[in-house]
């Protein structure tokens, strides 16, 4: 399939609707919101959402609001990570951050109306049976909250500048990066209708998706490929699948993982080929990468 061709076209969707959500105004706080919520990317997260939900027949009007709410989340994160108090960034997607445009308060009072508005706008959502909007609530939650998202920055921070064992890596990834991955996939079953047996093959590959896309990145890091931003993980001395494993070893990591989250979608046929083709994608780019270094 053209994977380009259909991300792009999934892109342009979600672009819609955020913008739709949070109409420009003259206040101070909305320009913020505005200001990262629209600063482009990939749209990863929505877009899994909106293709998981093919996968069960649900189309993307009737899942969007999901959609966006995993945006929104994704974007707060961002903006927290990018403070002082956290990562302390400069720049995010080629720009500067949040907190130097608007400074450190009107960025956390940016997080926490990103985060707050992604339940309003699930709660809001038309056309979904109720126990179908709640269990995708509750889902989100889940993986944003302490035991996911948060909790997983929670362990990162803890980390910098140990020796971290790949026991430490693999937990911290699995809540910090994987775990709002995996819920992208299973909030698109869950309001499509997926039944039990189908929701456990999205889950499977939710979470190894989830983990090639932050091998995939750790990689990218090290080899400071591409648009990075601020500083990169070595300088802050994160924890990473190459600083543990080395590069070769991540990249065999890499591949299981991409292997794992494709054997997961071979039931579904034709519906699931933007789901694989993403997971081929995520690992291509970094292996593409660290061929080109290997070669300088």
């Amino acid at each position: 399939m053209d994977l380009a061709r259909y991300l792009d076209g999934r892109r342009r969707l979600v672009e819609r609707a955020l913008a739709r959500a949070f109409p420009a105004t003259r206040a101070t706080l909305r320009q913020a919101i505005r200001y990262s919520l629209l600063a482009g990317g990939k749209r990863v997260r929505p877009i899994l959402t909106l293709a998981a939900g093919e996968v069960v027949g649900a189309a993307p009007r009737t899942t969007m609001p999901f959609a966006c709410a995993l945006e929104l989340i994704h974007t707060y994160s961002l903006v927290h990570d990018d403070l002082p108090a956290m990562d302390d960034d400069d720049l995010r997607r080629g720009r500067p951050t949040s907190h130097t445009v608007y400074g450190e308060g009107t960025a956390i009072l940016v997080g926490d109306a990103l985060l707050t508005e992604a339940f309003g706008v699930m709660a809001r959502a038309r056309g979904v049976a109720p126990k179908r909007a709640l269990a995708a609530i509750d889902e989100v939650a889940r993986a944003a909250g302490e035991i996911g998202m948060v909790g997983g920055q929670a362990l990162d921070l803890a980390a910098e500048g140990t020796s971290a064992t790949l026991a430490t890596v693999r937990g911290i990834h699995a809540r910090k990066t994987g775990a709002l991955i995996r819920a992208a996939v299973r909030v698109g079953g869950i309001v499509g209708g997926a039944a039990p047996a189908t929701l456990r093959r999205l889950t499977r590959y939710g979470e190894q998706l989830g983990l090639a896309f932050q091998i995939a990145d750790d990689i990218l890091d090290a080899l400071e490929d591409g648009d990075a931003d601020g500083r990169t993980d070595r300088e802050l001395g994160k924890a990473t699948y190459p600083g543990t494993l080395g590069m070769d070893g991540a990249r065999r990591h890499a591949h299981r993982a991409r292997d794992k989250a494709t054997a997961a979608l071979a039931r579904f046929g034709r519906r699931a080929e933007p789901l694989a083709a993403l997971a081929a994608y995520v690992v291509e780019r970094a292996d593409v990468a660290a061929e080109r270094a290997a070669r300088a």
